[in-house]
């Protein structure tokens, strides 16, 4: 059997077994999350048939599948909303910090990892993830709920924050210098700075930009829009996840309510993939 037919076989198989879990999950009463995280541990690296021709693909649509959950999050809210939660949660913000990531750094020293494995760990036990929360959050249906926007605004000030965090693991685990990792750090600060003000002062010339009645040229300029900003973004060693909430913020009114219609089916099929590479990325043997 040649590449191509083997990559649709291979792909059209993994999306139908993951609509299968998703109608099993739906008729237990859970998120099909778990689920599709078995599956995907099924047909990976060490699994019961280890895929060999998709993996590129899926890889490619996870990185999609947090982008777009990430930009329809931010959908759901506009700029001042957004402001007055990160205003209000900034002391909750810092408990999460204080309960995540200083037991993970003591826990790298007690472990006998060093400064650097601390670093590591402190970073692994404080930041959630945004896709996961994210999908967690729609699953469970409390988007509208009166506590998600605390929930949210938690989750942006951990991503906001590895602007600094990233850079700083960066320069050392590579041995930079003191000058090379301040660099680093300013370069992060000022993309995420430069987004942040963008998506609050000038959305209405962004949701102008993207704005048509045709949905197919509202979808291309959404999604195109919010793919470049996370990869200026990702450049920066700012977390992709962050520049597509903010461009999320950015559009609001008309163009916000026929975006959130028209991505709405790409978002929950990038979504699956997502979780899906989760899976298969791990070997179970590990």
């Amino acid at each position: 059997m040649h590449d191509g037919a083997l990559l649709f076989l291979e792909i059209g198989a993994l999306l139908f077994g993951i609509a299968l879990l998703g109608r099993l999950a739906g008729r237990i009463g859970i998120s099909p999350i778990p689920l599709i995280l078995l599956g995907g541990l099924a047909f990976g690296e060490g699994g019961i048939l280890p895929i060999s021709q998709g993996e590129e693909f899926i890889e490619v649509g996870a990185e999609i599948g947090v982008i777009l959950l990430l930009v329809m999050l931010g959908l759901e809210y506009n700029a001042k909303e957004l402001m007055g939660s990160l205003n209000r949660s900034r002391m909750a913000g810092g408990i999460d910090m204080a309960l995540n990531a200083i037991p993970g750094a003591i826990a790298g020293f007690v472990l006998g990892w060093g400064p650097v494995g601390a670093l590591v760990l402190a970073g692994i036990t404080w930041i959630s993830s945004s896709g996961v929360v994210a999908k967690v959050l729609q699953d469970l249906g409390r988007l509208p709920n009166r506590e998600t926007p605390t929930i949210l605004s938690i989750l942006v000030i951990e991503d906001l924050a590895m602007a600094f965090y990233l850079p700083v693991l960066t320069a050392v685990l590579v041995g930079m210098d003191l000058a090379a990792g301040a660099i680093s750090v300013t370069i992060a600060l000022a993309a995420v700075l430069l987004i942040l003000w963008v998506a609050l002062r000038h959305g209405p010339l962004v949701s102008k930009l993207v704005w048509s009645k045709r949905a197919d040229v509202l979808l291309l300029s959404v999604l195109g829009l919010t793919l470049v900003v996370a990869g200026l973004a990702a450049e920066a060693n700012v977390s992709a996840a962050v520049g597509a909430f903010l461009v999320g913020i950015a559009i609001s009114g008309p163009a916000a309510e026929h975006a959130t219609q028209v991505l709405t089916p790409r978002r929950d099929l990038f979504a699956a993939v997502f979780f899906l590479f989760f899976g298969l990325s791990t070997n179970p043997a590990d």
